[in-house]
């Protein structure tokens, strides 16, 4: 009984891995030759630099508010919590410091 046990466990086994196997084929048949990293990757150099087009269409205001205002305020609400007594240096060595945060 044990046996026919470990046997209807292992045939099981064997079926949900065949099933594993033959859902990831179908999902990405083309895994096995890297093509679908080269796809993904091309989709996204190609979506970062339609983004930076995008931003050089943008209406003054527009392109302001989407690149520099978010970082702006942020300093400017620092500054003002501190009071330096160089605002101007403090602000740029702010802007300069955390610049990578607000990066598209």
């Amino acid at each position: 009984m044990a046996d026919e046990t470990q046997s209807m466990t292992g045939s099981t086994q064997n079926v949900a891995a065949e099933d594993n196997t033959s859902q990831a084929q179908e999902v990405n048949p083309h895994a096995e030759h890297g093509l679908t990293d080269d796809i993904q990757k091309d989709l996204g150099e190609s979506a970062a630099k339609k983004a930076r087009i995008d931003l050089q269409s943008l209406p003054t205001r527009a392109y302001l508010d989407r690149t520099v205002v978010p970082i702006l305020l942020q300093g400017m609400s620092v500054l003002a919590k501190e009071r330096p007594p160089n605002p101007v240096e403090y602000l740029a060595a702010y802007l300069l410091k955390n610049k990578g945060q607000f990066d598209d």
